[in-house]
């Protein structure tokens, strides 16, 4: 056998042991797993619209526990529309669950309408892509399609999700023309705007000549409505698309900033080192940052109960301002993995400082506000027997017990055990 034919017999025989040692590990990969379960961040509808007259497919994403948050929860609804919805839906979700659970923003709904209708919209010789085109022909029933959102969909959303008046509409690139028509003609509807990649579209309008940049002006002239924030973003590589999409942004800036109070405001700002799709997270991190500030949104607990005055008091004072500050009623975070500044951390410190009273107090509201924590209860109960309200004490821990058994948790005996500790206290 001569050396040319000893290298290819070699090589085969390396393939086929590379190929058996593949399979070998593939299968001991399978069979080392012993259990598989779907992760999921959402679940999707299908809403039969009687207004429509047809059936709407949309993506929704409710926070994390919301099925153990008591009804004082409620929350705002960020809506993303149409294909760039669905595309960047588990994006935008993933940065609402992070940012809400750190309370750098209220925890809320998102929902991707996933088939939104629009009016004509006349290019105004603004779309490089489309030269020669006059218009994009009206697609839908917009009228209609306003109307379902507002008396279907909202209210749905507010029957079995708990939403409330708070809204936010993001529109990426060409999905911005329901944003924007939605800006101008039906004011009351949202209270936030988020546009990305919108430098562009901004120019069209919903009469020839006459751009939205034009129409978001006059809309505002007429009155606020419920609007209250605005924010453009374009990845800076977009805006070397040409002078007229900055021309666009510095038309829209010098025509809006006269509506500028402390009820409305704007931002326009351009992502460095990113282009068209891939600026979406970074935009979305600046845009709530300006919605709702670290400074306001990230409370320092123990700073608050420092403060003359009942802790739980203090506390309520600083969301009650916040409420006020925004429309919508924001309650305190009953709870948070790995964190201080929660309701159970508090009426734990409060209890071993002393301030047992206090530690009570808030302690039964956390049980307001996570009525199937069996943490809540516990430390509740303890709270009160430490205050020698042994009667009190024994009706929280037979509530403890009691479900404790329902929910088949391992503490069961240390919860029966306590029971039992405290009723010898009150009967001998």
């Amino acid at each position: 056998m001569n050396s040319l034919k000893i290298i290819l017999v070699v090589l085969v025989l390396t393939s086929i042991s590379f190929i058996s040692d593949a399979d070998t590990a593939s299968k001991n990969k399978k069979e080392s797993i012993t259990k598989s379960t779907p992760l999921n961040y959402g679940q999707q509808i299908t809403f039969d619209s009687k207004i429509l007259g047809t059936s709407q497919v949309m993506n929704i994403y409710v926070p994390e526990n919301f099925d153990q948050a008591s009804a004082h929860h409620t929350y705002p609804v960020i809506f993303v529309n149409d294909g760039h919805g669905m595309q960047f839906f588990h994006a935008l979700t993933g940065i609402v669950k992070h940012l809400s659970e750190v309370e750098r923003m209220p925890k809320s709904i998102v929902v991707s309408l996933n088939d939104t209708h629009a009016p004509d919209i006349y290019v105004n010789k603004k779309w490089s892509g489309w030269t020669g085109v006059d218009k994009f022909e009206k697609y839908g029933q917009p009228e209609l399609y306003i109307r379902h959102l507002t008396e279907e969909i909202i209210p749905f959303l507010k029957q079995h999700y708990r939403a409330n008046d708070h809204r936010t509409i993001i529109g990426v690139s060409g999905s911005s023309l329901f944003g924007l028509n939605s800006f101008v003609q039906h004011p009351e509807i949202f209270n936030n705007y988020v546009f990305l990649a919108s430098s562009d579209v901004i120019g069209m309008g919903l009469k020839k000549g006459h751009t939205f940049i034009d129409a978001m002006a006059e809309s505002l002239s007429k009155g606020q409505g419920t609007r209250e924030y605005l924010y453009f973003a374009d990845a800076d590589s977009d805006l070397e698309g040409g002078d007229r999409y900055k021309q666009n942004l510095a038309a829209l800036k010098d025509k809006l900033s006269v509506y500028k109070n402390e009820s409305f405001t704007f931002d326009i700002e351009t992502i460095p080192n990113e282009n068209h799709y891939a600026a979406f997270l970074k935009t979305m991190l600046s845009a709530f940052e300006n919605m709702y500030p670290q400074k306001l949104w990230a409370p320092k607990y123990r700073e608050i109960i420092k403060q003359p005055g009942d802790a739980m008091t203090n506390i309520d004072n600083f969301y009650h301002d916040l409420s006020a500050k925004y429309g919508f009623e924001i309650i305190p975070n009953a709870d948070r993995w790995n964190n201080v500044n929660n309701l159970r951390f508090i009426s734990g410190k409060l209890l071993r400082d002393g301030r047992v009273k206090e530690a009570i107090n808030v302690a039964e509201r956390w049980n307001l506000y996570q009525p199937q924590s069996l943490q809540a209860l516990l430390t509740w109960a303890q709270a009160l027997e430490k205050s020698t309200q042994y009667k009190q004490a024994e009706k929280i821990y037979q509530r403890l017990v009691l479900m404790a058994k329902k929910q088949k948790s391992a503490r069961l005996p240390e919860f029966t055990l306590a029971m039992k500790e405290v009723s010898n206290k009150i009967h001998g």
